[in-house]
């Protein structure tokens, strides 16, 4: 079952806890990237060459690694990142955790094939509804993926926490900003 949008009162240090406990799948969204154009912003290089993509500022740089930190400060256990192939989003999680797969479901909606995004959309919410890991899942996206699949807008950074009801589908425990 997928939750509404959530309070963003909601307990940041009880979400924390959530996520020490581990078996909770979280959505991260790409810290904050350089100012680029529509068409460069939804461009996939073929080779994954960043030099022809939107890449992290440098800001988003020390955003990404200040988020793995805050993982390891509140003792949250990571069994598996996963990023869109995007370069933005691949830097976050390189930076934020080591250790990561690109994904193609998790790449931004708008640049899926015409027909596709709501099948890939489906893969995402199944991955994280059936995750029963001892540590938790990591899912580095955009924007609209993130807004799509938990109904919670998001700013560079942010992370939706959510509890896996082993069948599929999940409910949103709530939001922690970057800051």
């Amino acid at each position: 079952m997928l939750a509404g949008p959530t309070s963003l009162a909601a307990d940041e240090a009880a979400l924390w806890s959530a996520l020490a406990e581990g078996g909770k799948a979280v959505m991260i969204r790409h810290t904050q990237s350089e100012e680029a154009t529509p068409e460069v912003s939804m461009h996939l290089s073929p080779e994954g060459d960043c030099a022809q993509e939107q890449n992290l500022s440098e800001e988003g740089r020390e955003q990404a690694r200040a988020l793995g930190e805050r993982f390891e400060e509140h003792g949250v256990s990571v069994d598996v990142v996963m990023s869109s192939e995007f370069c933005r989003a691949r830097q976050t999680a390189e930076l934020a955790f080591g250790d990561h797969e690109a994904w193609t479901p998790l790449n931004l909606i708008e640049s899926l094939p015409a027909g596709e995004s709501e099948w890939l959309m489906e893969d995402v919410r199944e991955r994280m509804g059936e995750f029963d890991g001892e540590g938790v899942l990591v899912l580095v996206s955009h924007r609209s993926n993130i807004n799509t699949i938990t109904f919670q807008q998001t700013d560079p950074g942010d992370m939706v926490v959510t509890e896996p009801d082993g069948f599929g589908g999940f409910d949103v425990l709530g939001m922690i900003p970057r800051d």
